[in-house]
Order: structure tokens, then sequence, then C-alpha cells
């Protein structure tokens, strides 16, 4: 698309040896979104999401923009707070920034991400609020429900459970649903058994043995580690050849200390193995038999779950939140156990390493279904439904937009002539058929048919011949 609008959709993180589940969404968001407009990625430092970024072909600015975290615990002194931030030298200089672009909205990712709604709403820009978490439920959080109200013109939410944070009146006016997918070019369908080989000889994990697996990109307590060890424990006495995997970067190391002594106390280090990040994850999917997912807080959706379910691997997890929307949505609910249970994980796990082939059955299904609701195709068709709806609300070249200048010579407040209609730009314009063509696509009209066209021409055709006899003859006599 020629002449695209410019969008400046702005990530709160940029971590340097890992990436999050809502950066990979937010890098994965615009890739696709570049079709449609010009994107820009606002990033508070470098990081592998702006290295990708970079690779993708999505130009990056480096900006540090405080964040709100009262936005996602909620208390009385937050919008006080807020007004704080806007006092900062941060603040101002975003906005500055912000009104020296002057691009046709922005995208804001994350409830804590504030200040760019805030400086945007504050100079006319319109604002879509990315939010894929759930917020804290306290007596405090309609004050964060009324920010982001107050911030935003759109609200996208990850699942339906992000969603009911919100009052009836905004899910009604304001909020649209875009469940997230994965990227096509990592799940390498054909390769699958040599994957799985190779990454099996590197885990020192025997052929014939089950590989159980976790996998979150942060270690923290409500990713329940702890949980998925006490799985492991109870596991391990039933199936001395079962094998444990932990991908995650320790962020609360105290924590994750405790977890790792835990493992060595029952001595089942010789069958645990634990690593901060995976490099590939088909490599790591395809090396599992089971994934276990046991979040002890309510997901704004369950990324892990569908990867895994994307692999062909069954899933067992706790029912939090979205994990529970996604299970459910897939047909996948026996792999559900109610949160905190840990034997109940333990025994769901050894049921489907008990029956491999059901287990395999279980997997190949829920990739169909899957595939079918959260894949690359389903994806596309919902944001392409949301692009063209923001080509047509604010992709309005700002000459297009202006009131035209009164001609000169014209006496202050006076209007020029009735029905006089105002010079649109070469920008405006185009801008202009473009909105057209999007309002019949939507509305579903279509071209007159070309043979209705050619049915005419003819007739035009004849009356030229005739004219041009007409002239011919006059000449002639003339002559």
């Amino acid at each position: 698309m020629a002449d695209k609008p410019a969008v400046v959709l702005f990530s709160h993180v940029s971590n340097d040896n890992s990436i999050t589940g809502a950066e990979k969404l937010l890098l994965f968001f615009a890739r696709e979104l570049s079709s449609y407009f010009d994107c820009l990625l606002v990033a508070p430092q470098e990081g592998k999401l702006t290295r990708q970024a970079r690779h993708s072909g999505i130009p990056v600015e480096l900006l540090p923009i405080p964040l709100v975290y009262g936005m996602y615990t909620p208390y009385a002194g937050l919008e006080e707070d807020i007004r704080s931030f806007q006092e900062d030298r941060e603040y101002k200089e975003l906005k500055a920034w912000l009104e020296q672009r002057r691009p046709a909205f922005i995208i804001t990712s994350t409830c804590v991400h504030v200040l760019p709604a805030a400086a945007a709403k504050s100079l006319g820009i319109p604002v879509v609020w990315k939010i894929s978490e759930i917020i804290t439920e306290n007596e405090n959080t309609p004050l964060s429900i009324q920010v982001i109200n107050r911030f935003s013109d759109q609200i996208i939410c990850i699942s339906q459970t992000a969603a009911l944070s919100f009052t009836e009146e905004m899910r009604a006016s304001k909020i649209a649903l875009l469940p997230p997918t994965w990227d096509e070019r990592e799940v390498m369908t054909g390769a699958w058994s040599k994957l799985r080989i190779e990454r099996r000889r590197e885990l020192r994990v025997g052929p014939a043995s089950p590989l159980i697996g976790y996998i979150s990109s942060f270690i923290i307590w409500e990713k329940g580690l702890e949980h998925f060890i006490h799985m492991a424990i109870l596991v391990a006495q039933k199936r001395p050849d079962a094998r444990f995997l932990v991908i995650g970067q320790p962020r609360d190391k105290e924590y994750f200390n405790i977890c790792k002594r835990k493992v060595r106390l029952e001595g089942l280090s010789s069958r645990f193995r634990f690593e901060s990040y995976a490099e590939s994850i088909a490599e790591t999917y395809c090396a599992m038999d089971v994934l276990v997912v046991p979040s002890l807080v309510r997901e704004g959706f369950g990324m892990t779950a569908m990867e895994g379910l994307s692999f062909g691997k069954p899933v067992v997890a706790y029912d939090s939140g979205g994990l529970g929307e996604i299970m459910r949505a897939v047909d996948c609910s026996e792999g559900l156990v109610p949160r905190e249970n840990s034997e109940a994980l333990a025994e769901r796990a050894l049921a489907l390493l008990a029956q491999p082939e059901l287990a395999a059955t279980i997997g190949a299904r829920s990739r169909g279904r899957v595939i079918a609701l959260y894949g690359p195709a389903a994806y596309r068709e919902r944001l392409r439904g949301l692009a063209e709806a923001w080509l047509l609300r604010w992709a309005v070249p700002a000459a297009a937009a202006a009131p035209p200048e009164p001609p000169a010579g014209e006496a202050a407040g006076e209007s020029a002539a009735p029905g006089a209609s105002p010079q649109r730009s070469p920008a405006g314009r185009r801008a202009a058929k473009r909105r057209g063509r999007l309002r019949r696509k939507l509305a579903g009209r279509t071209a007159p048919p070309r043979s209705a066209k050619r049915a005419k021409r003819p007739r035009r055709a004849s009356r030229r011949r005739r004219t041009s006899r007409k002239r011919r003859s006059a000449a002639a006599r003339r002559r």
C-alpha cells in the first residue's frame, strides 16, 4: 500500500537475553500491521525485541519511559502518581517527540505503559491500548479501568478473560478481541523427528524416556515452578524413567534456589535439567512428551499452552484465567486441574505417560483445533478487520484534515461562496480514494460488471465515427 499512514507502537520492556510473551506478541503484531501501516517501534532500551524488530525491517527508536506499575496492582493514590509522572522530564520529552512525529495513532502495550497513551491523548492523537494481562482485583481496580478508559480510543484484549476486567459499557463500545498466534516460521513441521532426536541427545534423554517440560520467560513464584517440582516428585516415584526439563530465566533468585534445593534434597538432580532460555522453541517442544503449565495467577491468555498445543503436545495446566479459556476453546478441558493442586497435575501427567498412543492422539487433535482457532491465518483475518477500521477512522493526512485557508483578498471572517468545495492536496485525494475503496469493500459493494461497461462502448464509438464522418464531409465541401 503506497503512502501508508504512520503508527507508533510502544513496548514497555526490551529484555537483553530473553523475550517475554508480551514482547513476542507486540513484535508479531507489528510485523503483520506493517502490511497496512508504516510502523515504528519504541522501546526503553536495546534488547532481543529491538534486534528482532530491526531484522524484520521495523525501525526502532529508544525512549526511556517510566512505567506505572500501580496500574496492575491498583492503589488509592494511583491517579495522583500518574499526574506526578506527567510533570517529569521524561514525559515532557515524550510529548514533544510525539508532537513532532504526529502519527495517525499510537499503540501502547500492557496496562502499566500509561504515559504514551496520556501524551498522545493530550495532543489529540488516537490511542489503541493492547491489554494482555488481567489487572489485579481489589477495591481500587476501578481506578485503573478509569485511566485506561480516559486515555484510549480503542482497547484490544488478548482474551475474553482479560476483557472481563472492564465495564460492560466499555466492552460494548471500545473493546475488540485479538487472541495471539505463533510465528509459523518457527514451527518447522517437516523437521520435527530430527529436532526431537537432536534435542533429546543434547539433554541426554533416551528415546524411551518420557520428558515432561516447564517453560516460562522468567522464573517467579506466580509461574508455579515449585508446584511443577512437587508434581515431578510424585511422578518420579511411579515412573523412574521420567525426566524433567525446566526453562526460564531466574528473576527471583531466592525462590529459584529454593526450588533447586528441593530437587536436590529429593535426590532428583540427575533427572532434572535447568536452562535459562530456549533459543529454538521448535527443538524444545519437539523433545517433550507432556507440557505442564502450573500458573498460580489468572493469566490473560496462555501463550505457553498455545505453543505446546501447536506442536501437538498434550498439555496439563492449572485452570487459571485465560489458560482455562484456551484449553476449553480447543476442547482440551480434560487437561485442566484445579489451581494449586499439584497432586492433580501429577495424576493427569501419569495418565498420559501410561497411554502414549492416547497422548499422541490428544496432541494431534488439539493441534488441529488450535490452528483453526488461533493459527496465523485466523489471526491475520482478525487483524485485517481491525486495520481496515483504523484506516477508515484515523488515517486522514494532516493536509486533508486541515480546514482550507481563505482565498487571497477575502475579508477575515467571510466565508467562501456557497457550495464551494475545498481543494484537496494530492495526499488527500489518494487518502480519499483509499477510504472509498475500503468503504466499498466493507459494505460489500462491487464495481459494475465489465460486460456492462463494454456494452456502452460501441454506442460511444459509433457517435464518434458519425461525428468524424460529418466533419470530413464538411471539410470536403469547403475544399
